[in-house]
């Protein structure tokens, strides 16, 4: 299990990466068309500079960029950002005994369950069984094959896949916590390394 989840953090984060250098190629694209037009004077080869003052503004890389960057946000938080790396006042956790750890990240496991299992079908309607949804277009991004204008409801269709990763995010704690037990808080786990360091050294 270790191992496929290793292999899946792989995978996300190469996405990831591929994302995040789209957006960046997209940003250069969209400063090069906006100012090529006005140093073209510059340019001695004078087809090359007629090339250049024809160069207009290109309209659709705000909208893509604003697009990859919500998926890509939604996307890490989802697959690639570890419970470990969230921001977490523990103090309460760390004052518990072990067995009493356990039983409390059960709980706050399950609460997270069904929170997001009782909004989910809410949340789906909203994106994709609303007629506004599926009305209202990004305007300058198109569908490559069918040349359609891209619903807005995929910029917000990022949102359920975090919510149904998160959802067995949590289900995979329960059942770690309950067959392994409560896992270490962050400040434990780096007394721990030192200690093993020292020992080492």
């Amino acid at each position: 299990m270790q191992k496929f989840a290793n292999r899946l953090t792989r995978g996300s984060e190469f996405i990831a990466a591929i994302i995040l250098a789209a957006i960046f190629i997209i940003f250069l694209l969209q400063i090069f068309a906006r100012y090529i037009s006005k140093i073209a004077w510059l340019m001695p080869i004078e087809s090359v500079s007629n090339w250049m003052s024809s160069v207009e503004p290109i309209g659709w890389t705000i909208n893509l960029i604003s697009l990859l960057w919500v998926w890509l946000i939604f996307f890490g938080c989802a697959f690639i950002v570890k419970e470990r790396d969230h921001v977490t006042f523990d103090i309460l956790y760390l004052a518990f005994p072990d067995h009493l750890r356990k039983v409390a990240m059960i709980i706050i496991s399950l609460i997270m369950i069904f929170v997001l299992l009782w909004s989910f079908l809410p949340t789906w309607e909203a994106i994709f069984g609303s007629r506004l949804m599926e009305l209202k277009k990004i305007q300058t991004l198109k569908i490559p094959i069918t040349g359609d204008k891209i619903p807005i409801k995929w910029l917000f269709a990022s949102y359920i896949t975090l919510m149904i990763v998160v959802i067995l995010r949590y289900a995979w704690i329960c059942y770690d916590v309950s067959k392994n037990g409560a896992p270490k808080g962050a400040i434990e786990e780096l007394s721990k390394t030192q200690k093993e360091e020292l020992n080492e050294s």
